[in-house]
C-alpha cells in the first residue's frame, strides 16, 4: 500500500503539468488570435483610409480635369459674345434705315417739255409713286434755283414733284437721269427716329389723359362739372389728334420720298452748281485748263497738218529743182586746151 503512493503522486504531478501546459497553450492561442484580429482591424482601417485618400485624390483630379475642360468652352463662349457685341446686328441696321427721311431733286435739259413730263410720270407710276405737283411754264417754287427767269415759258421750263417709296428712290433717280442731260442732282436724308419715338410717347400720354377725363365725365353728377370736363376733353382731344397727325406725317416721310424734277430746253434757265474752292478745286481747275489747252493745240495742229503736207509735197521738189538750177549756173564747164 505504501509502495503505491509514489506512483499516485507522480500521476497527480503529471496531470497538473499537463493541465498547466494546456492552459498556457490556450492563453497563447487567444493572445495570437487577439493580435491577429487587432492587426486585421488596423489593416482594414488603413485600407479604408487609403481608399478614402485615393477617392479624394480621384475626386480632386476629376474636378481639376472638369475645370480644365470647362475653360476652353467658357473662353469660346466669351469670345463669341464679344464678337457678337462688337458686330452690328442686321436688326439695328434695318432700324436705322427705317428712321431715315430721304428726298432728292434733279434738273434735266431735255428736247421737249411735254415728252419729258410724260416719261417722268411713267417712271413714277412704275415705281408705285404719285405725282404731287406739276407746274409748266412757271418756276422758282422748288429747291432748284433759276439763273434766268426771263427764259421761263411753257415750252422752255417745267417742274414736276413726285413721291415714291423710299426703297425705290435710288432706282427712280437713276432712271430720271436717262430722260435728259443732268444739270443738277441733289439728295439728302434726315434721321427722324428720335422724333417718332418722342411723338409716340407724348401721344400715349395724351391718350391716357383723355381716357381719364372720359372716366370722370361718366361719374360726374353736377352740370357745371360736366361742362368743365367737356371743355377739358375737347382741348385734350385736339392735342391728341395733333400728335397723331404729326406721328403719321413722320412715318409717311420715312415711307415715301419726294423728288423734284426740273425740266428745261435751254441751258441758261437753271443755275449750275457753285464751283468749289480750295486746293483741290484749284488743282481740278488747273487740270481742266491744261487739258483744254492741249485740246486746242491738237485742234490747231490737226487743222494745219493737211496744208503742211500739201506744201511739203509741192514745195520740196520745187526747192530741190531751183537749187540744182542755181548750182549749174554758178559752175560753168572749163575750156579745153588749144
Amino acid at each position: 500500500m505504501f509502495g503505491d503512493r509514489p506512483v499516485l503522486r507522480l500521476t497527480t504531478l503529471g496531470s497538473a503539468a499537463l493541465l498547466a501546459a494546456c492552459a498556457l497553450a490556450a492563453c497563447s492561442g487567444s493572445g495570437g488570435d487577439s493580435a491577429s484580429s487587432a492587426a486585421q482591424s488596423v489593416q482594414a482601417r488603413d485600407g479604408a483610409a487609403g481608399s478614402a485618400a485615393r477617392g479624394d485624390s480621384a475626386s480632386q483630379a476629376q474636378g481639376l480635369s472638369g475645370e480644365t475642360a470647362a475653360d476652353p468652352a467658357a473662353t469660346a463662349k466669351a469670345a463669341s459674345s464679344k464678337a457678337a457685341s462688337s458686330a452690328i446686328s442686321p436688326a439695328a441696321l434695318q432700324a436705322s434705315r427705317d428712321s431715315l427721311a430721304r428726298r432728292a431733286s434733279v434738273a434735266l435739259q431735255v428736247k421737249d417739255i411735254g415728252q419729258a413730263v410724260a416719261r417722268v410720270r411713267g417712271i413714277t407710276a412704275a415705281a408705285q409713286g404719285v405725282v404731287l405737283t406739276e407746274n409748266i411754264g412757271t418756276g422758282g417754287s422748288g429747291t432748284i434755283p433759276l439763273d434766268d427767269r426771263s427764259k421761263v415759258t411753257a415750252t422752255t421750263y417745267g417742274e414736276i414733284t413726285v413721291s415714291v417709296p423710299s426703297t425705290n428712290l435710288d432706282d427712280v433717280v437713276s432712271q430720271l437721269a436717262d430722260v435728259g442731260k443732268v444739270i443738277r442732282s441733289q439728295s439728302s436724308s434726315e434721321n427722324v427716329g428720335a422724333q417718332i419715338v418722342d411723338t409716340d410717347s407724348r401721344r400715349k400720354t395724351m391718350q391716357a389723359s383723355v381716357d381719364r377725363v372720359r372716366a370722370l365725365m361718366e361719374r360726374a353728377t353736377d352740370i357745371r362739372q360736366v361742362v368743365d370736363l367737356e371743355s377739358e376733353l375737347s382741348r385734350r382731344q385736339a392735342d391728341l389728334e395733333a400728335l397723331e397727325s404729326q406721328l403719321a406725317s413722320l412715318k409717311d416721310s420715312v415711307a415715301m420720298s419726294p423728288v423734284q424734277v426740273s425740266l428745261t430746253t435751254v441751258p441758261g434757265v437753271i443755275a449750275k452748281p457753285a464751283k468749289a474752292t480750295g486746293f483741290l478745286a484749284g488743282l481740278e481747275n488747273g487740270w481742266a485748263a491744261f487739258t483744254g489747252s492741249v485740246s486746242v493745240l491738237l485742234s490747231i495742229v490737226g487743222a494745219v497738218l493737211p496744208f503742211a503736207v500739201l506744201a511739203a509735197l509741192v514745195g520740196i521738189p520745187l526747192w530741190v529743182a531751183l537749187r540744182r538750177r542755181r548750182g549749174s549756173r554758178q559752175d560753168p564747164r572749163p575750156l579745153s586746151a588749144g
